[in-house]
């Protein structure tokens, strides 16, 4: 196996091994508790490439549905899919991924890897609150105050500790593999 493949395979087991752990950790608020899964998400989407960031969160994604204690409370199983929550847990696949991308294609530059992060928190928020209104059968205003608004200052906060430390990370961590140099 090339240097190359078993890093990249590291960093996706290392990103999915960080958003497992964060991610049981919540406080429940009511429908969806406050979490440290976007702050994980946006983490592992600042330090990962986005192919891993995106294989990363499948791969956590796969041990919640079969059964691993790793979604928000300990919970797992493929009907947290399904339930209230369901929409953000697929969104990060997509936002995670998007944010990746993103940050790589602006060079890291910190002001644009905060904007796009707080970019990337609202988008996970949009989506995960279009999910809300249909498996909760929430109004659209309901779903959005409760999935968007109520959430959106402690994502603000996420991103801002993303960002600084990411970019802390990233810039340290290229010093010593090369795999954070390209």
């Amino acid at each position: 196996m090339k240097n190359s493949n078993l890093s990249s395979l590291t960093m996706i087991a290392i990103g999915a091994a960080i958003i497992a752990a964060l991610s049981p950790l919540s406080i429940p608020i009511g429908i969806v508790p406050v979490t440290l899964q976007t702050l994980a998400i946006g983490l592992v989407a600042t330090v990962l490439k986005a192919r891993e960031t995106f294989l990363a969160v499948l791969l956590y994604l796969i041990m919640g549905c079969i059964g691993i204690p790793v979604f928000t409370g300990g919970s797992s199983g493929i009907g947290v899919l399904f339930g209230p929550t369901g929409g953000f847990l697929v969104a990060f696949l997509l936002v995670g991924t998007l944010i990746s991308w993103a940050l790589h294609k602006v060079n890291y530059r910190p002001l644009l890897s905060f904007t796009i992060n707080i970019l990337g928190h609202s988008l996970m928020l949009i989506l995960g609150a279009i999910w809300l209104k249909v498996a909760a059968q929430l109004s659209w205003p309901v779903a959005f105050q409760t999935g968007f608004i109520a959430f959106l200052p402690v994502e603000i906060l996420k991103a801002i500790l993303v960002t600084s430390f990411g970019l802390a990370l990233v810039n340290a961590l290229s010093h010593t593999n090369k795999y954070f140099t390209n």
